[in-house]
């Protein structure tokens, strides 16, 4: 049973770092420059979601560390559960971490790669889309010329503006199906 709960213990710490590299290695790719080009450019999550991600790692993190304190000195009310629970809400937390920081789009010029987790990154010509459809949301969908869908950009993500505006100065027919 204790060696259970080392195990989980040195879980808890791989996943901390894990975090924390993740962390430190997407905010390398930060610009500083407060003038952000309109030909070079990247969609991405909004940074609040990050945050808070990050936040939903720690706490539970901590709770782990916590629950297995209280576990180790025989708290009966303490159960395997709490710990089961507690690393499961730590990892949610990990994914949306790693999701907010590998999503996105980047904008070269009339070139976008698109960034999605568990795929591979594609990258097409800004021509390549067929239609750009925006929802009762304000979430901008971006299809192809076969009408596939590419990607779904929330009106909330960093740089959204500077993509919109994009599109329409290539001519890439924007409906519009907020009403």
């Amino acid at each position: 049973m204790i060696g259970t709960l080392i195990r989980y213990i040195i879980i808890a710490i791989v996943l901390g770092i894990i975090g924390e590299v993740i962390s430190h290695l997407s905010s390398k790719s930060k610009t500083i420059d407060k003038n952000v080009s309109t030909t070079h450019y990247r969609v991405k999550a909004p940074a609040v979601l990050k945050y808070a991600c990050m936040a939903q790692f720690l706490l539970g993190m901590i709770m782990f560390i916590l629950f297995s304190y209280f576990y180790m000195k025989g708290n009966k009310t303490v159960e395997m559960g709490h710990l089961y629970f507690s690393s499961i809400f730590g990892i949610i937390g990990l994914y949306g971490v790693i999701w907010a920081s590998i999503w996105g789009v980047k904008v070269n010029d009339s070139q976008l790669e698109i960034h999605r987790i568990f795929r591979a990154k594609k990258v097409l010509c800004i021509t390549d889309i067929g239609q750009v459809v925006i929802d009762k949301k304000d979430a901008m969908i971006l299809y192809d010329r076969l009408d596939k869908k590419l990607i779904k950009i929330d009106a909330l993500s960093d740089n959204y503006d500077y993509l919109l505006d994009s599109l329409k100065l290539n001519n890439i027919k924007i409906l519009n199906k907020r009403l």
